[in-house]
């Protein structure tokens, strides 16, 4: 039996290291393309990493200099800002705005008070998956606090530091659920298309979205989407010009 878990084990590790080596040599050979001047092909190239799962910073930064060198401004700013999700470079930083600087028709985005400013900062602070974890051990701690104190009768846990453990688990799970909330129903993505036509619900308002824009989903119709422009007006797109961040 542990000879077989031993080479089922060997097994898992060889193919492993197999897909590990087959993806080196294709970012590789991506790259070579890029140095050699032929963008579109290291685009292509690029682009059917991201699409296998393969998902790296670098990948998508060196991503958005091909698409930017080929003119394709959208794609550009898509890949700079998956490569900031993952880490913050300001080399990424700068080719976003040099991408962003292209955009055509750029709307402003409308400047929110400082309560929404601090709320969105405030659960934007981390990922979805560390505000559970974070939640989750202040959950225990207060627990454990409680126990301490109500259980073992131990007196040098005061009730104020449970009080603390209970609120902050609360906030935790607060900004938790807002999270969440932002990344499943209220995502944002980027337009790839060029001259995206946005149309409101009434048909009293259109505008011409130049691919790059960064818009937010609020909700699907079919083949068309419903998003909020920067500027904060709602309309309707299709679906197929528009990328999730």
């Amino acid at each position: 039996m542990i000879r077989i878990i031993a080479l089922v084990f060997s097994f898992l590790v060889v193919c492993s290291a197999s897909a590990f080596s087959e993806d080196n040599l294709m970012f590789e050979k991506a790259n070579q393309l890029y140095r050699n001047k032929l963008y579109d092909s290291s685009a292509d190239l690029y682009q059917r990493m991201i699409a296998d799962g393969y998902c790296h910073a670098d990948l998508y930064y060196n991503a958005g200099n091909a698409f930017y060198r080929i003119h394709k401004i959208g794609m550009a700013v898509w890949c700079y800002k998956k490569a900031l999700q993952i880490d913050y470079n300001v080399n990424y930083q700068d080719n976003l705005l040099l991408a962003q600087k292209r955009i055509k028709n750029n709307i402003k985005a409308t400047e929110d008070i400082f309560f929404v400013r601090w709320w969105k900062y405030s659960y934007n602070f981390f990922s979805v998956n560390k505000w559970a974890v974070l939640t989750m051990a202040l959950f225990i701690l207060s627990i454990l606090l409680l126990t301490i104190k109500n259980i073992l009768k131990k007196h040098f846990v005061k009730q104020v530091y449970i009080h603390a453990a209970v609120v902050l688990t609360g906030l935790s799970a607060l900004f938790l659920f807002a999270k969440y909330y932002q990344e499943t129903m209220h995502y944002h993505g980027i337009i790839i298309q060029n001259n995206v036509l946005l149309v409101s619900a009434s048909k009293a308002l259109s505008i011409d979205l130049s691919e790059g824009t960064e818009v937010e989903f609020m909700a699907r119709k079919g083949a068309m989407l419903q998003v909020k422009i920067p500027d904060g007006r709602v309309g309707t797109i299709p679906a197929s010009a528009f990328k999730r961040l």
